[in-house]
């Protein structure tokens, strides 16, 4: 999905945004849509995030006001859960 694409979804109740954090300094933007997942896109790339705040203005200017903070635990690695379920932290977070 592309920030045009998400701009026309924002106000959609059906679609949830959520930020990926990825070793606490890239941010990812997922987009849940009717059961669809997807990561917001910028020339077929995945855009990359540098920090929360970039990822918050990128968010709020297309009109998306909340979503959810999500990050990977630890416990994943370390216990080496690789065939169930991620343990993910999910966190409300708004966009300005």
């Amino acid at each position: 999905m592309t920030l045009s694409e998400l701009k026309k979804q924002a106000n959609n109740d059906a679609t949830e945004v959520h930020v990926l954090a990825n070793e606490g300094d890239l941010y990812l933007v997922q987009v849940v849509h009717d059961g669809q997942e997807s990561l917001l896109m910028e020339r077929d790339q995945p855009m990359r995030f540098r920090s929360l705040a970039e990822c918050s203005q990128t968010l709020a200017s297309v009109g998306v006001k909340s979503g959810f903070m999500v990050q990977a635990l630890p416990y994943d690695e370390m216990i080496n859960t690789i065939d169930s379920e991620p343990h993910c932290d999910r966190l409300p977070i708004n966009f300005h």
